[in-house]
């Protein structure tokens, strides 16, 4: 969330020692299981440890252990017993286990064929939050969308569930009756108190139905019910595992609770490939399982490959920030400056997928929360705060989620996704890397015909792409959402699959012709003034979590690191830079 005040906001780091303190890590280990043996599903024999950016170090760190492609988490559970490592965290759906191994053990599974290893990372709800210059605070978001016009017609989210997957929820009169379940991994033990901030108002813009402020800010669908999943306390911190935890228990209550739609505005740097990655394998298994999931592109834009994952995922919907300016129309919006850009790394998935308001938006104050205390510059009235993020166009897109669903009742994740992006309206720039789709737009999602007629088919990729490698892009973009042929439904027409989407103007010269076919990926973002550049070495960014010898050790900033695959001509070069794709044909 941004402070929107004076006091910064530092990431917290991404190695792999466990973040919550000596206590948690003895408790976990008292919580380690028996592994019982079973065989492994084999992958290609590089997808190891040896493709993860860095190792931890000392003899007792906190990895996930995950075999790709395994029905459950038993034969991570196997693999981790044989090497003598200890299982402190089952996670069934994303195939994988935690565990405290060695350095050496750790290296001796990642050299395992099927199975990969990735240490337990910190994850900070700060990484979808920013600093960013503001504005007047405004809460014009719902108009922006379009929710006002589904309120007057009755939809506002009722019958329908969304996840909150933050720093809990607290029991405000903007959510009462509301709150109907909810768990606490943080170890604080209570759900519906949010001691850092976050989660209140990212719950705020999706479902606050304004009873703090007199009904002058409500959130996107002010009728949904909500769930507090509580993965991180007061700090703001967490990391994988118990995220991996949390995504799992939602899975595991998605009919209890009937949740629809799980929100994440939160976000790492990328390790792996998304095919290999635990987090990706979390949420597109809440995906198959029924749920629409929505997340953060991250805030390190304007450069292109700081998309965060789970928001490099191909399956969920990806949302990025734009700037409202603080009106109800869309013609002066503008995008973010901090709003991150595709294509993913190491991938070349073409994200974000659409975007939202996410500068300077009014929601929920948590009273007496670390972010409260910090910034009181931010508090408007006695119960509201202002933030920026795409945090927080991650929520307003959940919101709108839960209208689509309870528009359109049976609607699969795919149907909903489907309509948002086909009905989107244009973007502030028209870039499938910075704006996607383009805008928040759901009259343009329901106009797409009645009931389910509307569907995308996307497939989950089976080859992970190793760091380094060269993608080419225009194989990411047949399989993707900005494939026509990966539609089917009433609006096949002309429109989309004629001339307007197919033809010249999308196939021709301007998108896959000598523009867009001459170009491959091979992340050069990371080297470039994306990760090296203000954006990140400002003061926000220059803690010693991220100026430590973790991030700037010989690990990151080596030869393998920064040599010739991500620095090369391919991307940095005239082929990219060049006139062909800043010429009038693009922009």
């Amino acid at each position: 969330m941004s402070t929107e005040g004076s006091r910064s906001w530092v990431p917290a780091s991404t190695t792999a020692s466990c973040p919550a303190g000596p206590s948690r890590w003895r408790r976990r280990l008292l919580l380690a299981t028996a592994a019982v043996g079973i065989a492994v599903v084999g992958l290609p024999a590089s997808s190891s440890w040896a493709d993860t950016p860095s190792t931890p170090a000392g003899p007792n760190a906190a990895y996930v252990v995950t075999t790709p492609g395994a029905p459950d988490a038993s034969a991570a559970l196997a693999d981790v017993g044989s090497a003598g490592g200890q299982v402190f965290q089952r996670d069934d759906n994303a195939q994988s286990v935690a565990a405290a191994l060695t350095s050496a053990q750790a290296a001796a599974l990642g050299s395992t064929p099927g199975v990969v290893v990735t240490p337990d990372v910190a994850i900070s709800v700060q990484d979808a939050t920013t600093t960013a210059p503001t504005r007047a605070p405004a809460a014009v978001f719902a108009q922006e969308s379009g929710a006002t016009a589904l309120w007057a017609q009755g939809d506002t989210g009722q019958g329908v569930n969304v996840a909150v997957v933050d720093t809990g929820i607290d029991n405000l009169p903007d959510f009462a009756g509301r709150l109907v379940g909810g768990v606490d991994l943080s170890g604080e033990g209570n759900p519906f108190q949010d001691s850092y901030g976050h989660g209140t108002f990212v719950a705020g813009l999706i479902a606050g139905n304004g009873a703090s402020s007199g009904g002058q800010y409500t959130g996107e669908a002010p009728g949904a019910g909500l769930i507090s999943v509580k993965v991180a306390g007061a700090s703001g911190q967490t990391d994988l595992a118990t995220v991996l935890a949390g995504i799992d228990w939602v899975i595991a209550n998605r009919n209890v609770d009937h949740i629809g739609v799980m929100n994440l505005s939160f976000g790492m740097l990328p390790l792996t490939s998304t095919v290999i990655n635990p987090l990706d394998h979390a949420v597109e298994a809440a995906w198959k399982a029924g749920m629409v999931v929505v997340a953060a592109a991250g805030n390190a834009g304007p450069f292109n490959g700081t998309i965060l994952s789970p928001g490099d995922d191909p399956l969920v919907i990806t949302a990025g920030a734009l700037d409202d300016q603080g009106t109800a129309s869309t013609s002066d919006d503008t995008m973010t400056t901090f709003s991150s850009v595709g294509p993913t790394a190491p991938d070349g998935w073409i994200k974000p997928d659409l975007v939202a308001s996410g500068r300077s938006v009014i929601s929920l104050r948590a009273p007496g929360s670390t972010v409260d205390l910090q910034n009181p510059s931010a508090r408007i009235g006695t119960g509201n705060f202002v933030g920026s993020g795409t945090s927080f166009s991650a929520a307003i897109t959940s919101g709108a989620a839960a209208l689509m669903l309870e528009s359109i009742p049976g609607a699969s994740p795919n149907d909903v996704k489907g309509r948002l992006l086909a009905g989107a309206a244009p973007g502030p720039v028209g870039n499938p890397f910075v704006d996607g789709h383009g805008a928040l737009n759901l009259p343009g999602a329901l106009a797409l015909g009645s009931g389910n007629s509307v569907h995308l088919s996307q497939s989950t990729p089976t080859q992970p792409t190793m760091w380094g490698s060269t993608v080419s892009l225009p194989s990411r973009w047949a399989g993707s959402a900005w494939n026509g042929a990966n539609f089917s439904g009433s609006f096949s027409g002309g429109a989309w699959n004629g001339g307007a989407w197919n033809g010249g103007a999308w196939n021709g010269g301007a998108w896959n012709g000598g523009a867009w076919n001459g170009f491959t990926w091979n992340g050069g973002a990371w080297n470039g003034g994306a990760w090296n550049g203000s954006a990140w070495n400002a003061v926000t960014w220059n803690g010693g979590a991220w100026n430590g010898s973790a991030w700037n050790g010989s690990a990151w900033n080596g030869s393998a690191w920064n040599g010739g695959a991500w620095n090369g001509g391919a991307w940095n070069g005239g082929a990219w830079n060049g006139g062909s794709w800043n010429g009038s044909s693009w922009n």
